[in-house]
């Protein structure tokens, strides 16, 4: 069996909606695919950050964000204000990217991504701007860093 703790980045639809698919398909990631996995880092530019080594409910955390409340009820440790920091300090192995992002410059999930793949993690975004933009850097840095660069929405 193996184990993975998730960063999820950006909590709006997208995020919110894996989260609770990540729940629904919990058992079948077991069985399957024989994996397993704690949501341990949670953050967001409108309802904040939360960190907590023993996990984080993503269904509860879903509707509290949607109810107006912070991802900080849900922290055990306060969490990083600078969002480049939480990632490299969060301590997950794997970050799900799903910020808003400029498509002029496919930022900032390119140097949230970048800053994942540094720090030791799978990076996997549904952006299409770190494609555009960066898709050949982060490609490379990924095989360097002998971790998995994905993308999927």
């Amino acid at each position: 069996m193996t184990h993975y703790n998730l960063a999820l980045i950006g909590f709006g639809n997208v995020g919110r909606a894996f989260a609770r698919l990540l729940e629904r398909k919990q058992d079948e990631l077991k069985s399957t695919y024989g994996i397993t996995y704690t949501i341990t880092t949670i953050a967001t530019g409108r309802h904040g950050a939360a960190i907590h080594p023993e996990g984080i409910p993503g269904t509860q955390a879903a509707a509290h964000v949607e109810a107006g409340g912070s991802l900080a009820d849900f922290s055990a440790v306060p969490a990083p204000a600078d969002m480049l920091e939480l990632i490299r300090t969060c301590g997950a192995d794997v970050l799900f990217e799903n910020t808003p992002v400029n498509y002029e410059s496919g930022q900032p999930a390119v140097d949230h991504l970048e800053a994942a793949l540094r720090a030791g993690m799978h990076a996997i975004t549904a952006n299409k701007g770190p494609l555009v933009h960066a898709y050949r850097a982060l490609t490379d840095l990924a095989r360097q860093q002998q971790h998995r660069f994905l993308f999927e929405g």
